[in-house]
């Protein structure tokens, strides 16, 4: 017969077990970047930038400034957030940072040489 400080000790582990299952699978999950359908008309750059933080869910810090008179490519099809401003991004001399996993910066890309 099992007694009742075993049979708390196995329901203890089993809910532990639970717990750093539940924590360890976002981390699982975060290992491949998760990929959008996007449908992004050529337009100008900060409408399309604007329309990509819809679509994606993220938030984007620029000063409009450096987005105005530039232009975006369209964008159709499925894209990671980095592959999808590096496209958006291309022709226009900016980059975008990280802030938290849910917010970009856009900047002046550092000069090449």
């Amino acid at each position: 017969m099992i007694g009742p400080g075993i049979r708390f000790r196995a329901r203890l582990v089993a809910a532990l077990g639970l717990v750093f299952a539940g924590l360890h699978a976002p981390v699982m999950r975060s290992a491949e970047p998760e990929a959008y359908t996007l449908h992004i008309a050529s337009q100008p750059l900060e409408s399309a930038l604007q329309e990509f933080a819809r679509q994606t869910g993220v938030e984007i810090l620029v000063f409009s400034y450096l987005t105005d008179g530039q232009r975006a490519p369209a964008l159709d099809g499925r894209y990671t957030v980095d592959e999808a401003l590096k496209a958006l991004l291309a022709d226009s001399m900016l980059t975008f940072h990280r802030v938290n996993a849910k917010t970009l910066e856009i900047r002046v890309a550092a000069p090449k040489g």
